[in-house]
């Protein structure tokens, strides 16, 4: 198993850089079924980018579901990225907001926050 970087997978994604993205390809297309390990962080940031870029919540979740689709990889949490892909779709909150609403209702963690939208989310579980 390896770890990715932001990098490729925005590359492979986006398909937007003449030398990178084709060597992006070949590296998804060249590995090993789920031998790619990405990251909570790596998925926080290609959130923080795609949406940095244009890219609505939609767009955004489509990406990181056919990230999730592809044999290649595998994500570090899979079942913690289902709930906050569901949050970043259904609610305005930003992604770290969808991880922390995520990991207090999976985890059955308390949650101590002074957002507003957040705390209502997290109250009316």
């Amino acid at each position: 198993m390896a770890l990715v970087d932001t990098n490729i997978l925005l590359r492979w994604l986006l398909g937007d850089h003449k030398e990178l993205s084709p060597r992006a390809e070949k590296i998804v297309q060249e590995a090993k079924p789920s031998s790619l390990l990405v990251t909570d962080i790596i998925v926080a940031e290609i959130v923080y980018v795609l949406r940095g870029t244009g890219r609505d919540r939609q767009q955004t979740s489509e990406a990181l579901l056919l990230i999730g689709r592809t044999e290649a990889f595998k994500y570090e949490n899979e079942e913690l990225l289902a709930e906050i892909i569901r949050f970043i779709t259904t609610t305005k909150l930003d992604f770290a907001d969808c991880y922390l609403l995520a990991r207090s209702r999976r985890e059955k963690l308390e949650l101590e926050t002074f957002d507003g939208p957040l705390n209502k989310l997290y109250l009316a579980d």
